[in-house]
């Protein structure tokens, strides 16, 4: 199947889950914003609003990267109860078209929050020029996730079981990295084992680009973008491996 048959696949497939639907049910926007911007009200106030700019970052890459562990719960659904992966197997979609697709659905879900949120960041210093390069940084975060929830989504045998798989994922690519909260106070010998996070990376960039470049070992701008690859590319190798597109 050619790049251009496969992009066209997922962008039908991600207006067909996401868009379409929000037409006939604007309400189901409302469990995109309701964590993410619950703590960064939260952050502000408890801070002063000495971090807003943290958790602000921390509060984009949140979103993103929930929609994306999401695909956990959203395609074991799509799988076991309405069978729409069987549909896509005996069709000329690729597994990758399917992944971009569904991954697409959450990415279209979370466009709001981010036509808010981005906004704030050039607010608080992020010149427009750079806004490419954020919203690469930020979507690298966003297809890493979605890959990974989707290789989870393949092995779960039971609907609940993949909703709750979703949830851990988010906390463990959103919540423990230092996106809220920034990575200068994790002890040293920590630091190495955030940096295997490419949310951690994300949000170290996206604080460099508004001005606060973080002072920590071995860290870069340049080694952030490349973790941010390497992370990816990985995790796309990784489920065109292991993820099960026929199932036994």
């Amino acid at each position: 199947m050619s790049v251009y048959h496969t992009l066209r696949s997922s962008v039908v497939i991600g207006y067909m889950l996401s868009i379409a639907w929000v037409r006939r049910n604007l309400l189901s926007l409302v469990w995109l914003f309701a964590t993410p911007f619950s703590i960064l009200f939260l952050i502000t106030v408890t801070s002063g609003g000495h971090a807003f700019v943290q958790a602000t970052i921390g509060t984009i890459l949140f979103v993103l990267a929930t929609v994306g562990t999401g695909l956990a719960g959203d395609a074991t659904w799509y799988r076991l109860e309405v069978k729409l992966q069987d549909l896509f197997v005996a069709s000329p979609v690729s597994q990758m078209g399917y992944l971009l697709g569904i991954a697409l659905n959450g990415l279209f879900f979370a466009t709001p929050a981010l036509v808010i949120l981005l906004p704030v960041l050039v607010y608080l210093g992020l010149p427009l020029i750079d806004l490419p390069l954020v919203m690469l940084a930020v979507c690298a975060v966003w297809l890493f996730s979605a890959t990974i929830g989707y290789i989870v989504s393949t092995y779960v045998t039971n609907l609940r079981n993949g909703w709750q798989s979703g949830l851990l994922l988010s906390v463990i690519v959103a919540v423990i990295p230092p996106a809220f909260y920034p990575a200068e106070i994790l002890p040293p010998n920590i630091l190495p084992i955030a940096y295997l996070m490419p949310t951690t990376h994300a949000s170290l960039i996206l604080r460099s680009f508004i001005g606060q470049t973080p002072e920590l070992a071995y860290w870069s701008p340049a080694f952030g973008w490349t973790m941010l690859g390497v992370s990816l590319v990985v995790a796309l190798l990784v489920m065109l491996r292991l993820a099960r597109w026929r199932q036994p």
